[in-house]
């Protein structure tokens, strides 16, 4: 009897750090969080641009500083809320074990296990840490780790790997590495390497980032040199114009919008008990092209029930084909009475003739009282064969358990040895001293050399939708796993899936979104295809057995042309993920058991149960808490919220990007004066962007998304930061030639720019609601409000006669400037998609991308 460890040993090795301590929580600490919102190169370049106006005495001027600080601290808090949440939740679904200590079991989290504690291991387990098998015996798998796909026995004094899993038997282990000293912590940096997540918003943005960090400090420099040695500014004039400029370029919310919005976005998902454990698959998944769900646990409630219990007994007589047919087609006659009051259906089975080669129909409630060979003694040796074998077979699955319920576990005959249930083996069973071997499993398993009539009755009510479990025996008693000699069909256990009530209008949410939907199963081809029709969804009848695709070619093939896979093996399941992705696919994987581990981490996005294995959930990208297959359409709306509103707010932020870029080097090379300081530039980003995008961001916009993330922001963002850079350059050139005032150039840029900022504010969010209109409208009059009110401090003054006339002109024609010119960009785009050369515009938005 293992006792385990004592409190006071458990004590002493947590005081010697010999805990299995997690190395990679699922969420950032607050050091981290607080780090990786102020440590960024973009706030070290707004520190630089601080200093240097400090250092000048323009104090004023320092007030972007502010925006900054705010911004930063925004980042902070709506990180460290949503943190919290999601802590919380992961409490939910914190990987636990079962350990012995003083003598008794308890259930602890995986991290507070120590070295030497002994754990309970079952079926469907992962290994929490590296042990040592003291008691017991188990099949692992050590795919994850080794790449080898056969399942390994594992008998005392074998080693389990932390992170294998078990795939049957039960055993006491002891815990031999804790923590770093782990084989699979020991490769954990590897892993993540490789499961790096791809996200086309991710990668869109830091193209937008990497082109701008190039350009900024030359730029910035040739500003500075351009004013202060050439036209002859002091130093604190051009220190400022240099400052207004590369403050313009810096798109400082750009980021922080992204980080809030996704994180925003999980927080929401968490009120819905949705636990999303990589921030970036919420944009994946929104774009998902093609969805694999695993049938158990997705689809279906992961449950079962026995429907009826079948004898499987015929006639000594010889029975011709008709006949047999017949007793099918009454097998049929008799399952449509199902929906019959039982007291009904007694009187007519009891009224029935039945022969002595009929085959008799036992229900999941009763028995058919007939006098046959087939009649209630044999289904009573039945019942006493499948609650014996209840009392000795220890697996733990969705199978056993609804035979349990139907067969209460009692011991009645002397056991000689169980045969666990494997994977591999796809049966299980017992040997009964002086019984001989029952074995429990698919009829092609059991009888692998084809027995027709067999393999004939199952496809029937395969096509029923129902399971079909082979009770067979054999008076061999077999000493190893194999197959006993003269193994013969006792009874048939017709099974059937729950399917889940929401899963209907999900799978009808996802095709009317024009997702293609792939069920994939390790059960029988037709038994899915068949729960798929049932649970709705379209095309269940292209079904194909993935056993008999044995080559990659065929795969590829299969997976275009095919809606269900059945008997697939967890390798299988991989291959074909990758499949679908070699075919330009985004794909999704759904999973909820250890045998969908490797397809889900090798899908752009991964789905669990938490009511599934912890293997499944660990890899998981996103979690659903109550295992709730009806949360996937919040998960993609959300998605598509998060991706649609930073799709329009990015392209504000580049406005302001391009149109300094542009204005800086129109400077340079033909101005005298940058026409902006950096507090004009604080007002501008305020009011146009910063606070519109922030408002507007919180709309719930559910429009499908492509994957043309960039082209969507240039071709927004072009037209107006040209149109805006045309207009100020026209001013800058009147003022030089005409005015030579600095005042009233500052004063017209700031009007001309925060008007056309509005228009194509307009632009961007067309077509215009009521909500927009009032945040727009507000704006406006905000920004025209502040430019009246602190007049002084914004360095603005009064304008000639002159100047007022082309501001007016200037802002009457620049929106439909705005407006013509992404027309135009549009109709280049729309061509340059239609050549099978995509384009120099096209070519260069890709290139960006890469």
């Amino acid at each position: 009897m293992l006792t385990g460890l004592t409190d006071e040993q458990v004590n002493e090795r947590i005081a010697e750090g010999k805990v299995n301590a997690d190395e990679n929580p699922n969420t950032r600490t607050y050091k981290q969080i607080i780090r990786e919102n102020t440590l960024t190169f973009f706030n070290f370049l707004n520190l630089v641009l601080l200093v240097l106006v400090l250092l000048v005495g323009s104090y004023k001027n320092a007030f972007f500083v502010c925006i900054i600080v705010i911004n930063t601290l925004i980042g902070i808090a709506q990180e460290i809320r949503a943190k919290k949440t999601i802590d919380k939740l992961a409490i939910l679904t914190a990987r636990k074990s079962v350990v012995i200590r003083e003598g008794q079991k308890w259930t602890v989290p995986t991290e507070e296990l120590v070295l030497d504690d002994v754990v309970c291991l079952k079926t469907g387990d992962q290994v929490p840490a590296d042990a040592r098998v003291l008691e017991g015996s188990v099949e692992v798998n050590e795919s994850l780790l080794t790449g080898e796909s056969d399942n390994l026995p594992k008998n005392v004094g074998d080693e389990l790997f932390s992170g294998s899993f078990v795939t049957s038997g039960e055993a006491n282990c002891q815990i031999i590495h804790v923590g770093k000293e782990n084989y699979a912590a020991q490769i954990t940096s590897e892993a993540k390497e490789f499961k790096r997540h791809n996200s086309e918003l991710k990668n869109s943005l830091n193209a937008i980032l990497k082109v701008i960090s190039i350009i900024i400090v030359p730029i910035g420099a040739l500003l500075f040199y351009k004013q202060y040695y050439i036209v002859g500014d002091t130093f604190k004039d051009s220190i400022v114009s240099m400052v207004a400029g590369v403050l313009g370029m810096i798109p400082e919310g750009l980021v922080l919008l992204t980080s809030v919005a996704l994180t925003l976005g999980a927080l929401v998902l968490a009120n819905k008990k949705t636990l999303v454990q990589e921030l970036y698959c919420i944009e994946t998944l929104a774009r998902v092209d093609t969805l694999c769900l695993d049938k158990t646990g997705t689809i279906t409630e992961g449950t079962m029930c026995v429907e009826r219990v079948e004898p499987y007994r015929v006639s000594k007589d010889e029975s011709t084909d008709a006949e047999v047919d017949a007793g099918l087609a009454e097998i049929t006659e008799s399952a449509e009475l199902t929906e019959m009051d039982t007291e009904s259906r007694q009187t007519e089975v009891q009224a029935a003739e039945v022969s002595d080669t009929e085959i008799t129909e036992v229900s999941a409630t009763e028995v058919s009282a007939d006098e046959t060979d087939a009649g209630p003694a044999f289904m009573d040796e039945v019942g006493e064969i499948m609650c014996n074998m209840m009392y000795v077979l220890k697996d733990q699955n969705a199978t056993i358990d609804a035979l349990r319920k139907r067969f209460p576990a009692k011991q009645g005959m002397t056991l000689e040895h169980v045969i666990p249930f494997s994977s591999d083996r796809k049966y299980s069973g017992a040997v009964f001293e002086e019984k001989g071997t029952y074995l429990m499993g698919a009829a092609q398993f059991l009888f692998p050399e084809d027995n027709q009539e067999l393999t004939e009755r199952c496809q029937a009510y395969a096509e029923d939708g129902l399971r079909v479990l082979v009770l067979a025996h054999s008076s061999q008693m077999v000493e190893g796993t194999e197959l006993p000699e003269g193994l013969e069909p006792l009874a048939l256990m017709l099974m059937t899936d729950v399917i889940r009530e929401e899963a209907p209008d999900t799978l009808a949410f996802f095709e009317s979104q024009e997702v293609d939907l792939k069920v994939i199963s390790g059960d029988d081809p037709v038994t899915v295809a068949a729960i798929a029709k049932r649970a709705g969804l379209k095309n269940a009848d292209r079904y194909v057995d993935a056993t008999t695709l044995t080559s990659d070619e065929m795969l590829q093939d299969a997976v275009a042309e095919y809606s269900v896979f059945g008997r697939v093996t967890p390798q299988q399941k991989k291959a074909m993920v990758q499949a679908l992705q070699s075919q330009g696919h985004t794909v999704a994987m759904t999973g909820d058991g250890v045998n969908d581990v490797l397809a889900l981490k090798e899908a752009d996005c991964s789905i669990a149960m938490a009511q599934g294995s912890d293997a499944a959930k660990n890899i998981a990208n996103v979690v659903l808490l109550d295992s709730n297959f009806a949360s996937m359409p919040h998960i993609v709306n959300q998605g598509r919220r998060v991706v649609n509103n930073i799709r329009t707010a990015a392209s504000m932020f580049l406005i302001k990007t391009m149109f300094s870029v542009m204005l800086s080097l129109l400077t340079i090379f033909f101005g005298n004066t940058y026409p902006f300081e950096p507090i004009q530039m604080s007002l501008i980003s305020a009011c146009a962007v910063g606070i519109p995008t922030f408002l507007l961001a919180q709309e719930n916009n559910y429009e499908k998304i492509d994957h043309t993330f960039l082209r969507h922001v240039f071709i927004n963002a072009f037209p107006a930061a040209l149109t805006i850079t045309s207009c100020v350059f026209a001013v800058m050139l009147v003022c030089q030639n005409v005015y030579h005032s600095t005042e009233m150039l500052n004063t017209a840029c700031v009007l001309v720019t925060g008007w056309n900022y509005m228009a194509a504010l307009k632009t961007v969010y067309a077509p215009l609601n009521t909500y927009r209109k009032t945040i727009i409208y507000g704006m406006q009059f905000i920004f025209f409000a502040a430019a009246v009110i602190f007049q002084k401090l914004l360095s603005l003054g009064s304008l000639d006669f002159g100047m007022i006339i082309l501001v007016f002109i200037l802002m009457t024609f620049a929106p439909v400037l705005i407006d013509v010119i992404t027309v135009w960009l549009k109709s280049i785009y729309a061509r340059s998609l239609d050549k099978e050369n995509p384009g120099k515009f096209t070519a260069f938005i890709d290139k960006l991308r890469k």
